[in-house]
């Protein structure tokens, strides 16, 4: 009796099971992933195009210099935006409190992070929201771009200055931050004594000292928001302490603790990433978060550039160095 018959129905019947289970488990995956991602709150803006004819704008010398230099577009360059504000009306914009350009370089397989200053002196785009129209003044400090047009105008506005592409933003009230944080059981910062003494008499009962600290939700929120203790440059750079130490800490965890804890985040951003492009995003991360991680922040001139200009306090700088300098470390 020939049983070749049977055991070639049995194989079938095997193959038939397990690609079941694996389309199963495919459509579990992409279902749970497009659930986490509905989280989020989607915010269309539109195309951001790479603008022409600037030549033609009446812009101080040093800006027009900048907006020579070819806005860099390479394949192996993705470019977000992170924004972070305090703002509690849902009504209006407010003026963004942190901005980061997240560079992720495909060919050396790094991450670039760069903060931007908010008081930067900058060219804005003539495309405010309807309501902000007579507040809009051509030039003015890069924060008021985001109060104006939102995020919309504000990626415009690095765009035009910075000489980067640069389309998708996230933005996320660092509030959010609390949770997740204790989700991944806390970040390691390295505090200065000053750093240390000051949030020990912020939140009383705490005995942090100088060195690398394990911070809880709570004690590396105020970390990021700490003003009178230096300056701006100093707290944009426990700015990206935070959200550089919380990049390393999710990628180093379980799978099971990566989605519990990008389910407590998602409800905490607003992005105008699509879902298909945010899905995209979620699979590369799985080989991003083992790049390197380095970070830079503009302007370079600091303090040399500060100015006063309609009595508010503004960083006029030389565009041609500072965009080769940001162009160069995208690079590297």
């Amino acid at each position: 009796m020939n049983t070749y018959p049977k055991k070639r129905n049995i194989a079938v019947v095997i193959a038939g099971l397990l690609a079941g289970m694996i389309l199963a488990s495919a459509v579990f995956v992409f279902g749970y992933l497009y659930f986490v991602i509905g989280l989020r709150t989607f915010h269309k803006t539109g195309s951001i195009p790479i603008e022409t004819g600037l030549e033609n704008l009446d812009v101080p010398p040093n800006m027009s210099k900048g907006m020579n230099i070819p806005v860099r577009q390479e394949g192996h360059l993705k470019n977000f935006l992170i924004i972070g504000s305090d703002t509690r009306n849902p009504d209006t914009h407010g003026r963004s409190d942190a901005m980061m350009l997240v560079t992720v370089n495909t060919k050396t397989k790094k991450i670039h992070v760069t903060s931007l200053m908010r008081a930067i002196y900058v060219s804005i785009p003539q495309d405010p929201d309807p309501q902000y129209a007579k507040n809009w003044t051509s030039q003015y400090m890069l924060n008021a771009a985001h109060t104006w047009g939102g995020p919309r105008l504000l990626l415009k506005t690095v765009q035009r200055n910075f000489r980067v592409d640069v389309s998708q933003y996230i933005a996320t009230d660092f509030s959010g931050f609390k949770g997740v944080i204790d989700k991944v059981g806390g970040v390691p910062i390295n505090l200065t004594a000053a750093e240390a003494k000051y949030l020990n008499k912020l939140l009383g009962g705490k005995s942090l000292t100088a060195g690398e600290q394990l911070l809880d939700g709570e004690t590396a929120l105020h970390y990021a928001r700490i003003r009178k203790l230096d300056s701006d440059f100093k707290r944009m750079e426990r700015q990206r302490n935070v959200i550089i130490a919380l990049f390393k800490k999710i990628g180093s965890c379980s799978t099971k603790k990566m989605s519990a804890t990008a389910e407590s985040l998602m409800p905490f951003v607003t992005t105008n990433i699509s879902d298909i492009d945010f899905m995209s995003l979620i699979f590369d991360f799985i080989t991003y978060r083992h790049y390197e991680i380095d970070q830079m922040m503009l302007p370079l001139e600091t303090y040399k550039a500060k100015v006063v200009i309609r009595g508010m306090e503004m960083y006029d700088i030389d565009w041609k160095e500072n965009i080769g300098a940001l162009h160069k470390f995208m690079e590297s």
